[in-house]
């Protein structure tokens, strides 16, 4: 007997697949609106709650990423009851070929750009995982997809064993989700989970920051790509627009003049990068690869412009739910109004005062608004409000005593769990704010 623990998108998809396969299952979801809507889409569904006693019963036991593991009725539970959806994925994964990445920022947008390469290159590939698309989807259709192109995240990688995928993929690491490990050093170990031990597995893992260049250099992990965008020591390495590539070439040379608006910035030279490199292993032709990179269309909320005009630029950036994302985001504009707030997952929002000459004045929102505050006043002028409807409404009141054309970043360097669901829901807020007030400013 299974129990589903989180019905999220990732727990709707176990259930859909646990009927296809008229298997028993009990579920719940601590969501009262969440059970409701689904007992409306599965008439005989049958939620059990969980408690110490009877989660014991249970085999298997599959929980969202939402629930963490060190939850007072899970971690009672023997590991090897517990189970994400990566696991029930990976024991159904035949002979495609599984391209996983991971990584503190820009998995997603990686995940993306390789995935429509492939299509593109007419690969039947399943794209999916963290992104939003359930990993069992892709056993849900009647597609036989060849290659899957996935995002994990640490929540997806902490109960997986044995994990050997085709390719896996290390972007980078920086603190993330200290709310919820014990410490820096919790959170890689779950990471360096993605690597394949498999001997015709491939690691491509980042040089550019000190803990990912530590994980290229341990000696376990072994058939080792290292890449950058800054050190030619690197097998490739991307610098002003060319790739440098001496792996699969000796030192040729790759230019990448025309990049799509929504690939802008220096952050997302490492997904170039990456998708390169992947491209490569793969075969596939260059002008494919080049192609998509100039007229790559980004996911919703991450650095997208959604509005602009001879006044301002507003760029939804609610994926950036940690201080790193968001300075990444920072360091090549200028002029910004910068937007802050959220649950803190970290509290060292004093990074962000080493790119106070980038912004104008920060107007912080929600529960971890004081601790923020606390943090940059010293650096950055600073106004305080409880909810976002309010900062854009100020924004657009005070945006006219500004005599040069500035950038609203929406960047909050925390999750969105105080106000929002998601970091989608909020992005879509944030997105309606500027239409509705933005007439103020152009008054």
């Amino acid at each position: 007997m299974q129990f589903i623990y989180g019905l999220s998108k990732s727990g709707i998809s176990i259930v859909k697949y646990f009927n296809k396969k008229n298997a028993s299952f009990d579920c719940w979801d601590d969501d009262i609106e969440t059970r409701r809507n689904v007992k409306k889409i599965f008439k005989k569904i049958k939620f059990v709650k969980p408690t110490n006693n009877n989660l014991k019963k249970y085999s298997e036991i599959y929980l969202s990423p939402g629930i963490s593991i060190y939850k007072s009725n899970i971690k009672k539970i023997k590991k090897n009851h517990l189970h994400r959806d990566l696991n029930l994925y990976w024991k159904n994964i035949n002979n495609q070929k599984i391209i996983a990445i991971t990584g503190t920022n820009g998995k997603s947008t990686t995940t993306k750009l390789i995935g429509d390469i492939f299509i593109k290159s007419n690969i039947k590939t399943f794209v999916g995982g963290n992104l939003g698309n359930s990993l069992l989807n892709s056993f849900l259709t009647t597609i036989k997809n060849t290659h899957h192109v996935i995002e994990l995240s640490s929540f997806q990688l902490e109960l997986i064993k044995n994990f050997n995928p085709s390719v896996s993929i290390l972007l980078n690491l920086s603190k993330d989700h200290l709310d919820r490990y014990e410490n820096f050093r919790h959170y890689i170990n779950q990471k360096k989970k993605v690597f394949s031990k498999n001997k015709y597995g491939l690691n491509l893992i980042s040089i550019d920051d000190n803990n990912s260049k530590t994980i290229y250099n341990d000696e376990k992990i072994s058939n080792k790509i290292s890449f950058s965008v800054n050190n030619s020591k690197a097998d490739v390495y991307l610098k002003k627009n060319t790739i440098y590539d001496n792996y699969f070439f000796k030192r040729k040379k790759i230019i990448v003049k025309n990049i799509s608006i929504d690939l802008a910035g220096d952050f997302n030279y490492q997904n170039i990068l990456v998708a390169y490199i992947v491209s490569r292993i793969f075969k596939i032709q260059l002008n494919v690869f080049k192609n998509m990179v100039k007229n790559f269309v980004g996911l919703p909320h991450r650095y997208k412009i959604i509005e602009q005009n001879n006044k301002f630029v507003a760029i939804n950036n609610s994926k950036a739910t940690n201080i790193q994302s968001t300075c990444s985001s920072l360091k090549n504009l200028k002029n910004v109004i910068l937007i802050l707030g959220g649950r803190a997952k970290d509290n060292n929002f004093n990074q962000i005062n080493k790119l106070a000459n980038h912004i104008i004045k920060a107007y912080v929102y929600g529960e971890s608004s004081k601790q923020i505050t606390r943090q940059i006043k010293s650096k950055i002028k600073v106004s305080v409000f409880e909810n976002l409807d309010q900062v854009i409404k100020t924004i657009f009141q005070e945006i006219n005593n500004y005599t040069s054309k500035t950038t609203i970043l929406f960047a909050p360097a925390c999750t969105s769990y105080d106000q929002y669901k998601n970091f989608e829901e909020r992005g879509i807020h944030f997105s309606k704010l500027i239409k509705k007030y933005k007439y103020i400013a152009l008054k």
